[in-house]
């Protein structure tokens, strides 16, 4: 049972890096940040946004963020179990609850190549990286529980999945475009970004079916699984903006990203096919010979990874010594970038002094993804701004209760 509970963990932890979408300062709001972008990050989050009265240059790698989680094991739960020795039905009950049909991994991350602003345009390049993955609580209720007689366990796509994609973009924004309309109304500004994309590499499964069944003959386990890469794409993605102030200090907005999002992959596109069978047989008579496992590779027809669409809307309340901020994001469509599950984040920051802001965030997660808290501080010497911080999934503080950890920093210089 130990070597179960650490092949399970190790599942957890291992299984997204054989493949996340942040800059570092986004990564300590909780991704609460559409109407705090600036500068290059604007043409990311809001490109309405940009405009001559803030600008920045971004530099390489400084700009990064990371995460890392699923939602269900944390070090706290193995190690008590480690401790005990055994496990108990309560705990293998508890290990199922904490799953919710699937252990879902994510990880995902940005990192900064090069931007800067010229007046309301601005030209950013950044590369990202995103994996997901599940495994159905079913099959670990199999290796908990084992078997019923004259019963077959299936598996589908549906809960038995993994993807990952990674590209890198050259973008160009423009902002501060003011709408014609009455003087009643409160000054509404548009903004636009479009990216060139160049995909790096893509993984999701294309196929997958299994089977598991038990009769007094015997046992059968059957797995059929397709895999789909591809790698060195060319795309395209589009971005649109709104901002406004309705009243004093309070700004609103509201974006559609993913604009025709689409990546075709060239260079590599191939199928890698995996096939195990096992039928009518007893466990003592295992050997290699009764297990007939197959894997192959062909060439995969021409096929592009989609970009779906996502509606985002934002709020900031804006003081001298402080700041609050609400984000409501909402895919279109469930990919390895975007989920139809919407998720809501909040973000403040304080100015004790000046030159010292405090970061905060905190997000309630969803059924996809866990909640999170984000913390971070930076130094605003003008013209230059720099920082560091750290986000924990299920938890308030980094701890063994801890279901994911993110890291993150930022450096710009203001012009």
């Amino acid at each position: 049972m130990k070597k179960l509970l650490i092949l399970l963990w190790g599942s957890i932890i291992l299984y997204p890096l054989i493949a996340g979408s942040n800059t570092g300062l986004p990564l300590m709001y909780a991704d609460s940040y559409m109407m705090r972008a600036y500068g290059s990050e604007a043409n990311y989050w809001n490109p309405a946004l940009l405009s001559e009265e803030t600008g920045d240059i971004w530099l390489p790698a400084l700009n990064s963020g990371i995460f890392l989680a699923n939602n269900a094991l944390d070090l706290d739960f193995y190690n008590y179990i480690m401790e005990k020795g055994s496990i108990s039905e309560a705990d293998k009950q508890k290990l199922l609850d904490m799953m919710d049909g699937s252990a879902i991994l994510s990880m995902s991350g940005q990192s900064s190549v090069l931007g800067f602003t010229l007046g309301n345009v601005a030209l950013t390049s950044s590369v990202r990286y995103y994996a997901k993955a599940a495994i159905s609580e079913r099959f670990v209720e199999l290796l908990l529980y084992g078997n019923e007689e004259d019963r077959t366990y299936e598996f589908t796509r549906e809960h038995n999945h993994v993807s990952s994609l990674s590209y890198g973009d050259i973008t160009v924004g423009m902002g501060d475009i003011r709408l014609p309309l009455p003087q009643t109304i409160p000054d509404i500004r548009l903004g636009w970004s479009a990216s060139l994309l160049v995909g790096i590499a893509e993984l999701h499964t294309a196929r997958y079916y299994g089977s598991f069944s038990s009769t007094i003959d015997g046992f059968s386990f059957h797995q059929d699984a397709t895999l789909r890469k591809g790698g060195g794409g060319i795309g395209f993605k589009g971005m649109l903006g709104l901002v406004s102030e309705p009243i004093e200090n309070l700004h609103v907005g509201v974006t559609l990203d993913n604009l025709l999002g689409e990546i075709r992959w060239g260079l590599v596109r191939e199928n890698q096919h995996y096939r195990v069978a096992i039928d009518s047989v007893y466990v003592a008579d295992l050997n290699e010979d009764l297990i007939n496992y197959d894997t192959w590779t062909d060439k995969a027809n021409a096929f592009s990874t989609k970009l779906p669409m996502e509606f985002r809307l934002g709020m900031l309340y804006k003081t001298r010594q402080i700041s609050l901020s609400a984000d409501y994001v909402q895919g279109f469509d469930e990919s390895t970038v975007t989920s139809k599950v919407g998720r809501v984040s909040v973000g403040a920051e304080l100015l004790p002094i000046p030159i010292l802001p405090i970061h905060l965030g905190y997000s309630p997660g969803s059924s996809t993804f866990p909640w999170r808290v984000s913390y971070g501080v930076g130094l605003r010497i003008l013209p230059f701004e720099f920082g560091l911080g750290l986000q924990t999934f299920e938890s308030v503080l980094p701890s063994y209760s801890t279901k994911g950890l993110a890291l993150a920093s930022y450096f710009r210089f203001r012009m």
